[in-house]
């Protein structure tokens, strides 16, 4: 046997040996991520045996899972007393097959949820469709999410008895604004709010999407005025598989290809400047171009993308699929482009591994307290929600959660997983971990006096004015600076993790009109291009972020991008 890091932890396999010769690999123990790690834990087996050489590409889209699967393999043939040298290395097979799709009038790019829903409402629509992925897997950030969706008057809203309407809707979408009168773009900020309710409605009754319970809530973060927020059993990944199931007989009746691992390079134009197809590079070079009326973006975000991130010190939750790819390919096509703007982060992100964050500080720890680089505190650390915030105009987006002894009570966990991965880690291992990263001396510190405490982390001397007044606040049961009621004293030594924000969903992308087509530099239509979902920033459906959006700006905007490519096309 043999183990190796991936990424939801370590995957650990059992191998098969006659002598140097791999007769078998199984893998015995992983927590990745279904839709987005199977492939790579069913091919790199099978090539590593196909080849007997460890030197196998990384599967597209789960380049963690790959290269963690490889190490496990690697370890157990360690444990056989052989090396990867030892192999007789009989093959090169990539296993990427170039697959030729039918022909079709309309071509999505992206296989995400927007890619998913537009694919499906275009085959409802009678068209024929191929869906191009550029990585081994569908599902984007959607599969990796936990699955909540909104929209306004509902058939599940109707039969809970709440009153809404469209309207309702758009004046909630409209106060995440400065202004609760201006919306940036309120023209498709209306047409998002009118048609996320009819496309939740369509996911309910045409794609069978299971609502569970089917009762509405108020969601994590700005309270709606109405319970119009769904969660899909089962998460996001659920989501995506009704969709797959309805592109899968649309592929068995000779309506719709789906090709996988192959990138969309450009999209090709006529003499008039319309849509004409689109280049496909495949996984192993190879380039062909294919014919199609209408082209549909849906290639998702750039928040995997740390040049595009708008400001400094922030990590990222997303998987790897959100490049930022298709806002190359979008700009290239003559796009107006809306640039990457700070759009709700998530804050706390411990940077222990770089720009990929998978681990948060607690921000729900009783008793510890958010500094600045200065020393500072930064919000009433009663209400979480305030932190995305205060880490935004933090200096260098840097924060500190500092906490002592005293809160560390048994069962709490002063570390978590990061927002969409899946899993947590046991209050011991939380415990643990924090014990390594102090060991470690690079993100989290141990000291048993503030004076110390700051000069480990690289916080300002005021860190110790600061504990000296927090100590009093609690003592007199009253904070002036911020009006927080649940204190406790620091007791014991002191700790601190350094934190940053981390990004899920973006906002720069190709601007479109409320039918989803893409406009050029003037504001003009490029005829035969369609976006929707974080290809287009979620800036366009709403001022700010509000709970339930980002899977609904992703369906609904893929449902109107379909409904128009397909009359375009028509």
């Amino acid at each position: 046997t043999g183990s190796g890091a991936g990424r939801m932890g370590d995957i650990m396999v059992k191998m098969s040996l006659v002598g140097s010769t791999i007769t078998g690999i199984e893998v015995i123990k992983q927590h990745e991520t279904p839709m987005i790690a199977n492939s790579a834990l069913s091919r790199i087996p099978e090539l590593v045996i196909r080849n007997q050489s460890l030197d196998v590409d990384a599967v597209a889209g789960a380049t963690i899972t790959s290269f963690g699967l490889k190490a496990a393999i690697e370890d157990a043939l360690a444990n056989a007393g052989l090396s990867k040298s030892d192999l007789a290395k009989t093959g090169s097979d990539s296993g990427i097959l170039v697959e030729e799709p039918i022909e079709a009038d309309i071509a999505v790019v992206g296989g995400g949820l927007t890619g998913l829903v537009a694919t499906a409402r275009a085959l409802q629509n009678g068209k024929k469709v191929v869906l191009f992925e550029e990585t081994a897997h569908l599902g984007g950030s959607s599969c990796v999410s936990d699955g909540w969706i909104t929209g306004a008057d509902t058939i599940m809203e109707r039969a809970e008895g709440v009153e809404d309407s469209a309207e309702q809707f758009y004046a909630f979408l409209a106060q995440g604004s400065d202004d609760p009168a201006i919306v940036p773009y309120p023209e498709n900020t209306r047409k998002y709010a009118e048609m996320a309710g009819p496309v939740l409605d369509w996911l309910d009754t045409y794609a069978n999407v299971d609502f569970g319970d089917r009762a509405g809530g108020y969601g994590l973060y700005t309270p709606p005025d109405q319970p119009r927020i769904y969660g899909v059993n089962n998460g996001g990944g659920a989501l995506d598989m009704a969709l797959i199931q309805l592109i899968q007989d649309g592929i068995r009746d000779g309506s719709a290809s789906v090709v996988l691992e192959a990138r969309a390079t450009s999209i090709l134009k006529d003499e008039s400047g319309a849509v004409s197809g689109l280049e496909i590079t495949y996984a192993d070079s190879t380039v062909r171009e294919y014919a199609f009326k209408a082209v549909v973006l849906a290639t998702g975000g750039y928040s995997h993308n740390e040049e595009m991130m708008p400001y400094e010190n922030c990590g990222t939750c997303s998987p790897s699929t959100a490049s930022g790819h298709g806002f190359e390919l979008a700009e290239a096509a003559g796009a107006n482009m809306l640039p990457p703007e700070i759009y709700a982060p998530y804050a706390g992100g411990i940077p222990n591994a770089g720009f990929e964050m998978r681990y948060q500080a607690n921000l729900k720890l009783p008793g510890e307290i958010w500094v600045n680089q200065e020393g500072a505190r930064m919000a009433n650390e009663d209400y979480p929600l305030l932190a995305k915030a205060a880490w935004g105009k933090a200096s260098g987006n840097i924060g500190f959660v500092v906490f002592s002894e005293a809160q560390l009570v048994e069962g709490l966990r002063p570390i978590v997983m990061t927002s969409y991965l899946e899993g947590e880690l046991t209050p011991w291992q939380s415990r643990d971990l924090l014990d390594e990263l102090v060991a470690e001396g690079d993100v989290a510190w141990k000291a048993d006096s503030a004076s110390e405490l700051a000069k480990a982390a690289g916080i300002d001397g005021a860190l110790a004015e600061t504990l000296e007044a927090y100590a009093g606040y609690c003592d007199a049961g009253e904070d002036p600076d911020f009006g927080r009621t649940k204190m406790q004293k620091f007791e014991g030594a002191l700790y601190a993790i350094k934190t940053i924000p981390y990004q899920l969903q973006c906002t720069g992308g190709a601007r479109v009109d409320p039918s989803a087509a893409v406009l050029d530099e003037k504001d003009e239509p490029i005829a035969g291009l369609f976006a929707g979902g974080e290809a287009i920033g979620m800036r366009q459906s709403s001022a700010g972020g509000q709970g339930g959006c980002g899977l609904g700006n992703a369906a609904t905007w893929g449902y109107i991008a379909a409904d128009s490519a397909s009359e375009y096309v028509s």
